[in-house]
């Protein structure tokens, strides 16, 4: 369970493509962006690099929001699963079928999954209360650091960060607990994109045709 939340987190969608192409003056301006996020969809290709492989876990797959609080992180390849969080649900998806999680019990694990609805919604207030945030700049190019505060968080999760270039996300680094690093980088994100609960639920139950 651990570490499916952790793979959570890199479901981060992209700020508004409207907001002006520089970098952000702070943490909360950063945030500001997020929180304008309506509707967005979104190649991935993550990369797990793990101490006792030689290569690293790569999986490619597709991410989709739809405001205020229903996304879906479909893996196409190489194995298909899915993860939808639907308000305050969790739904998973695997060879062996759908299931309702409950994610109360996880503890620190569950907080990872807040903290990624804290991130899309802009809540710098709860972000603040579990990590210590840092935000470097350069031109149009930025670097979010997150912290974790308290220790049985820092089990799980050493360090997040996400880079990006105006508006949007290109990147996201996770150090686990057991010093194992995720990276996930994204493709261009389409904004356009309107998805009912309809079609939310089809992309989750579906895996993409090969």
């Amino acid at each position: 369970m651990i570490n499916f939340a952790l793979r959570l987190l890199l479901m981060i969608g992209t700020p508004d493509a409207g907001a002006a192409a520089t970098c952000p003056a702070n943490v909360p301006a950063l945030l500001k962006g997020f929180a304008a996020v309506t509707n967005i969809s979104v190649d991935f290709v993550e990369e797990k690099h793990v101490a006792l492989l030689k290569r690293p876990l790569v999986n490619k797959g597709t991410v989709v929001f739809a405001a205020p609080d229903q996304l879906v992180r479909r893996v196409d390849a190489p194995v298909p699963t899915a993860v939808w969080i639907k308000g305050g649900s969790l739904w998973m998806r695997d060879a062996h079928g759908s299931k309702l999680v409950d994610v109360a019990q996880w503890g620190p694990a569950n907080v990872l999954i807040n903290s990624f609805l804290y991130v899309l919604q802009g809540d710098t207030a709860s972000l603040q209360q579990h990590y210590e945030m840092s935000l470097a700049c350069a031109g149009t190019t930025w670097h979010l650091t997150l912290i974790p505060r308290q220790p049985d968080l820092r089990k799980v999760l050493q360090r997040l960060e996400i880079n990006g270039a105006g508006p949007d996300v290109t990147q996201l680094s996770l150090l686990d607990g057991n010093g194992d690093l995720s990276v996930t980088r994204f493709g261009k994100p389409n904004k356009a994109v309107r998805h009912s609960p309809a079609q939310l639920q089809q992309f989750f139950a579906s895996p993409a045709s090969r």
